[in-house]
């Protein structure tokens, strides 16, 4: 009888459940493959995840005011996507209720995608992983796990180690002399809003707190701003750094006659029903939102002859780069929102390309900068007192409560221990410039796959979904190569790496994303290498990693004889006892030869 290949204890370190698609990516496989060797019993008993979160499809880090939409800001992803593109490609929701939805209705779809896969019984949520380590004897990680609740850690040996953290999930807290003196009222940050604090009863109340200060004018701050400003009595906005405002996704001729209200719509109860009952128009709409989404990343290319296109229906001229038609949008739209006010304007417009840094539609905002009682303060901070702020220039304002909206720690190095062979620590290795394999795997750290957390991946070059979902489908045929043909350890090639990264950073420098601006994508450094993104578009990851190039990688067999794997001679199929014909199909048969169907001279 044949000899069936071992089992995996695998764990996956997951922030957002979007991440836990890759678990879901097992049992698809294993209905459609039938017999494939990731076995259910392997599945159901030795597959575990690990989160901080406290309920599927949330963080303990994710950004909790209830106004932001879905800038990708569940999963801490840098831009903002219409509902329709901001969900599994196996998994289309019916239920969005707007074009671009609110977290708890992101949350909402998460949790149902998960209890509808089953995945629930994997997940524990309120756990925190405190150590990685590399065991080279074994070939095993020894992963170290702290249960929020009881305080209690344990450690546990696992085949295969998924960390599928993010990168945007760590709050930032500017460094600004005097902020922990601010006594009116607690500091508020985007990310970590009280759930139970009635902001808009409390804005609009004018005889408590009439003057706040939102200090960023990130995504997060953009967004919140739009929202508070009708309840404030005063706001004062302090912003750091200039930015583009993009007007929303409204290219789609079936989306131009929609109701738009602060560059957003809501779906019919009818059209709901409609995409419930009737898969053709779900499908149809899904397919037009994504084909939008994946069109932009021409956009991204720098001002050069690949990127010319002709737009001879413009006064402007023809034989525009597409940067240059995507400034001139941008541009237009921001003039025609601010009403020609060309003071604002001066105060928001940057010197760099659009694009170079992360965009954010923003209609609200503009309409809220207008606003009588809104004050848009370019100054940078010197210092915070008790109860003012006070900028540069020695001016001190008054402030009765404080919003940070200063975004996420946008560094890749891991919080905690996470040492490979020869106790090589990635927090080191990262220090600088973080390096991996398509963003899947780093040299000395076997067993080691990351999803959704690594540099060189799509952040900004559409949805990030489809890219994750591929990494999805490279991981689980890794994990498949290494139960079938009996592999200990699987790790990629030094050379790999280093021959792969300079291709990226070789095709980089004619994006957008090269050009000087500080950017995340850099480290926060203006002339810095964007590391952060792949450099190519969304589709163009996707297909890299449709076949997987094992030439790249070491293996080192589970036995002496690397073709122990074969058994004695039979078959999964037979040892099982499943379909021995299973070559033999109904659509086969269908196509059946006859006589008559060729003549034959």
């Amino acid at each position: 009888m044949a000899r069936l290949s071992f089992s995996l204890d695998i764990i996956a370190v997951e922030q957002a459940l979007q991440d836990y698609a890759w678990l879901t990516k097992f049992w698809r496989r294993k209905r459609k493959e039938g017999l494939d060797l990731l076995s259910l019993s392997c599945l159901s008993k030795r597959m575990i995840t690990r989160g901080l979160g406290e309920n599927v499809g949330t963080s303990a880090a994710g950004l909790t005011h209830p106004e932001l939409q879905a800038c990708e800001s569940l999963s801490r992803l840098p831009m903002r996507h219409p509902s329709a593109g901001y969900q599994l490609s196996f998994a289309p929701y019916a239920d969005w209720p707007e074009f671009f939805s609110y977290a708890e209705d992101i949350k909402k779809y998460f949790k149902t995608f998960a209890q509808k896969y089953g995945i629930v019984p994997f997940i524990r949520l309120r756990h925190k992983v405190t150590a990685a380590v590399y065991d080279a004897m074994s070939g095993t990680w020894d992963v170290t796990v702290e249960d929020l609740v009881t305080s209690q850690t344990s450690t546990k040996a696992y085949d295969v180690f998924a960390p599928a953290t993010g990168v945007l999930n760590n709050v930032n807290r500017p460094a600004i002399a005097g902020l922990e003196s601010f006594a009116r009222t607690p500091v508020l940050h985007t990310a970590e809003w009280p759930v139970d604090f009635d902001w808009q009863n409390a804005f609009k109340e004018e005889s408590v707190e009439p003057i706040r200060a939102v200090m960023g004018v990130g995504s997060s701050g953009i967004q919140i701003i739009g929202n508070i400003a009708p309840y404030c009595k005063s706001l004062d906005i302090y912003a750091r750094s200039k930015l583009w405002i993009v007007p929303a996704i409204v290219s789609l001729d079936s989306l131009k006659d929609r109701d738009w209200k602060n560059d957003n719509f809501s779906y019919s109860d009818e059209e709901r029903a409609d995409f419930a009952t009737r898969p053709e128009t779900l499908y149809k709409h899904v397919k037009e939102v994504s084909d939008t989404m994946n069109s932009r990343f021409e956009s991204k290319r720098s001002d050069s002859e690949l990127a010319k296109v002709n737009f001879p229906l413009l006064s402007i001229g023809i034989n525009l780069s597409r940067s240059q038609m995507t400034r001139k949008i941008t541009l237009d739209h921001m003039r025609a929102s601010l009403k020609g006010c060309e003071d604002l304007l001066l105060k928001l417009i940057p010197d760099y390309a659009v694009g170079c840094r992360r965009l954010t539609p923003g209609a609200a905002f503009l309409e809220a900068l207008q606003f009588p009682h809104v004050d848009l303060v370019v100054d940078p901070i010197k210092k915070i007192t008790s109860s003012s702020i006070v900028t540069d220039k020695g001016v001190e304002r008054p402030a009765d409560r404080i919003i940070l909206a200063t975004g996420f720690d946008t560094g890749f190095r891991p919080r905690y221990p996470f040492r490979g062979r020869g106790g090589l620590d990635l927090r080191d290795v990262w220090t600088e410039k973080p390096s991996a394999y398509m963003s899947i795997a780093v040299s000395g750290f076997p067993n080691m796959f990351l999803m959704g957390c690594g540099p060189r991946i799509t952040y900004a070059n559409g949805s990030l979904l489809p890219g994750t979902e591929a990494q999805a489908d490279y991981i689980v045929a890794c994990l498949s190569k290494m139960q079938k043909q009996d592999i200990k350890t699987m790790e990629v090639d030094k050379d790999a790496q280093d021959e792969y990264n300079f291709q990226q950073a070789s095709t980089m420098k004619d994006l957008i994303w090269s050009e000087p601006c500080t950017s995340w994508y850099k480290g926060g450094k203006a002339d810095g290498e964007p590391y952060a993104l792949y450099s190519g578009s969304t589709l163009h990851y996707r297909e890299m990693l449709s076949s997987p190039r094992w030439e790249d990688w070491k293996f080192e067999p589970l036995y002496k004889n690397r073709f122990s794997f074969l058994g004695n001679g039979a078959s999964s199929i037979e040892a099982t006892g499943g379909d021995r014909a299973y070559y033999i199909t109904m659509e086969d048969a269908k196509n059946a030869l006859t006589a008559t169907d060729y003549q034959i001279d």
